[in-house]
């Protein structure tokens, strides 16, 4: 029993050995050291040689950056209403003045008839009280009535024009909060965001559509402080629209003069031409120009 084991495990041994050496390689022919004499012949031809050329040319840092319009708008409710229809979707374009969106206006319709029906009764009691001024003073002229009853309705005819300018000031607020329920368009643009829905009840302030005019497009992008102080409002600039395969030129609309503590730079606005296909948030990077380099040119 004892040698049968021994010769097992003899066995496991040599099978180890055997295994460390194939991955050692010991099985496999190497090339002996020394000088190898390649059996090919060599080309006889004469090596070529080609002029290189250096050159001075403008640096460019590229600045990555966002398509964004000049002309943003949100569009909110004034009033507190449930909204009854959302005439647009996102990508509409509407011009200024398009109705946008509808409030319900029954409350207010019934205050604007409320109040109309009250300045009638108050016209009336104003004319009533200037026909009783104007009889009270006839008869005063007359000799036949008194000082008190023409004071009196002197007195009841301010009242009742007072009335009835309130009551006109009544009818202009009611009927100003009434055309707050249709919400138009301020200027002419495209819809990006829609916030509401028919059966929504909204609050004054609260916004309901967002609008960018498509026709003030510009690349906005953080440009390094250093290379920024060098730019002006005005001066022309490279802007490449990755996603349109599209390069352009477009002028400096805008530095903003207050530089960024943390990443040290600067927002420049670059105008986009109105003749390309753009969508404001796109990617964009624009070449800031970074002095002159150094180049040397080997022909293909």
């Amino acid at each position: 029993m004892k040698i049968h084991r021994g010769v097992r495990g003899a066995g496991a041994t040599l099978v180890i050995i055997i295994a460390i050496g194939w991955l050692s390689g010991w099985f496999e022919k190497k090339i002996p050291p020394g000088e190898i004499v390649a059996t090919e012949n060599l080309s006889s031809a004469e090596p070529q040689t080609v002029s290189a050329e250096r050159i001075q040319e403008p640096a460019f840092e590229w600045a990555s950056g966002t398509v964004r319009s000049a002309r943003r708008t949100t569009v909110a409710a004034r009033i507190l209403a449930r909204i009854e229809t959302v005439n647009v979707v996102a990508g509409d374009d509407v011009a200024a003045g398009d109705v946008l969106v509808t409030l319900d206006a029954r409350d207010l319709n019934a205050r604007v008839a409320q109040v109309r029906e009250s300045l009638k009764a108050a016209e009336a009691q104003r004319d009533l009280a200037q026909s009783e001024l104007d009889r009270a003073d006839a008869l005063l002229k007359r000799g036949t009535g008194t000082r008190q009853r023409y004071d009196r309705a002197h007195s009841t005819l301010k009242v009742s024009k007072a009335e009835v300018d309130r009551l006109k000031q009544s009818l202009s607020e009611t009927q100003t909060a009434l055309s707050y329920t249709q919400i138009v368009a301020p200027v002419a643009g495209r819809v990006i965001d829609r916030l509401a829905e028919p059966g929504d009840t909204v609050s004054p302030g609260q916004p309901l559509l967002r609008l960018y005019d498509p026709a003030a497009l510009r690349v906005e992008a953080p440009v390094r402080e250093s290379l920024a102080v060098h730019l002006s409002v005005g001066d022309t600039l490279r802007v490449e629209v990755s996603a349109l395969d599209q390069t352009v030129m477009g002028p400096i609309d805008e530095i903003v003069p207050f530089a960024d503590s943390g990443a040290r730079t600067l927002l420049i606005k670059v105008r986009m031409p109105s003749n390309i296909r753009l969508y404001a948030g796109l990617f964009a990077r624009i070449a800031i120009p970074a002095g002159d380099q150094e180049r040397i040119l080997i022909p293909q």
